[in-house]
């Protein structure tokens, strides 16, 4: 009996160590498979560009580039469009009504416009020649002198005349020639659409870094 209960203690002091054993492994197993996981979870993210690191501020770039292109809208009473700068005029020389009209070169096509409008303007029904009103855009993005990009604004006003001109302050912020240039043009049309027609077109042939785009 006595070595019965010997081996019986034995046993249990046994159970009791490899239980012990068994427990530090385990634990020791899980902290290596979390600590794995870790590992293999920041590579993933480091591979897919999700690494959480500290953003980086570029001193240089922390400006906001503001646009430096200024493109403004119009409207053109438009009666056609030619190959060639004669078959333009040739077209207005038998129209007595387009004797105000002004031809807009527009990458090489001739373009046939008697008014120029910042508002939408319909179609007279009472004309005999076909016509329509054509969106455009003017843009002074490569204008360097400002006094380009002023005159283009001042032609977006409503009511163009010549003493609207006349009371601009400040006349040396605008092209040297424009009160000349308006002078002509009133003479010929107080029209707000016509002036602003002849003295865009009058510009545009000046100035190549007027764009006019459709």
């Amino acid at each position: 009996m006595p070595i019965r209960r010997r081996n019986s203690r034995n046993k249990v002091i046994l159970a009791g160590i490899q239980g012990l054993i068994i427990g530090v492994v385990g634990v020791l197993l899980f902290g290596f498979l979390l600590n794995l996981s870790n590992v293999k979870n920041n590579e993933e993210a480091e591979q897919n560009g999700q690494v959480s690191t500290p953003p980086k501020v570029d001193e240089k770039n922390d400006k906001i580039e503001v646009s430096a292109d200024i493109t403004l809208p119009f409207k053109a009473k438009q009666y056609g469009v030619f190959t060639t700068k004669e078959s333009a005029i040739a077209f207005i020389s038998e129209q007595p009504s387009l004797q105000k009209a002004s031809i807009v070169n527009v990458n090489n096509k001739f373009y046939v416009w008697s008014k120029l409008f910042v508002d939408e303007v319909s179609t007279s029904d009472s004309e005999n020649l076909q016509t329509f009103i054509k969106p455009l855009y003017i843009s002074t993005k490569g204008c360097e002198d400002p006094k380009m990009k002023n005159i283009i604004n001042v032609l977006q006003e409503e009511k163009l005349t010549k003493n609207y001109f006349d009371s601009l302050a400040k006349k040396e912020e605008y092209p040297e020639d424009l009160m000349s240039i308006v002078a002509a043009v009133s003479a010929f049309s107080e029209d707000s659409a016509v002036i602003r027609l002849l003295v865009l077109t009058h510009y545009l042939e000046q100035n190549s870094c007027l764009k006019l785009n459709f």
